[in-house]
C-alpha cells in the first residue's frame, strides 16, 4: 500500500511525499496522528488538527483532505491530500 500526500495551491501540487507500507497495513488513530506528524515536518508545514472524523473518512474512502481550517497556524496553501493508492498486479499470460 502506498500513501500519496500532497500539498495544493488551487488545483496545482506545491510539494508531495510518497510513502510505502506493507499490503496489509491498517492504521490506528495514533499511529495515523504520528504520520501525518511526521510527514508534515518532513513537507515543512505546520500538522494538521487530526480529528477522530479524519480518521475515519480515510479508512472509510482511502482519502482525506485537510483544510486551511484543520490547521492552527495560518498557511499559504489551500489544502492538504492524503490518498491510498495499491499497486496493481502484473497478470501474467492474460489473453481475451
Amino acid at each position: 500500500m502506498k500513501v500519496w500526500i500532497k500539498v495544493m495551491d488551487k488545483d496545482k501540487i506545491r510539494n508531495d511525499v510518497l510513502l510505502e507500507f506493507p499490503d496489509t497495513k491498517y492504521f490506528t488513530l495514533p499511529e495515523f496522528k504520528k504520520l501525518f506528524q511526521d510527514v508534515s515536518y518532513k513537507l515543512d508545514i505546520s500538522t494538521p488538527v487530526i480529528l477522530k472524523t479524519h480518521y475515519d473518512h480515510f479508512m472509510k474512502f482511502n482519502r482525506v483532505k485537510f483544510l486551511p481550517r484543520d490547521f492552527i497556524e495560518p498557511v499559504d496553501f489551500t489544502h492538504v491530500v492524503a490518498e491510498v493508492g495499491f499497486e496493481r498486479r502484473k497478470i501474467e499470460d492474460y489473453t481475451f
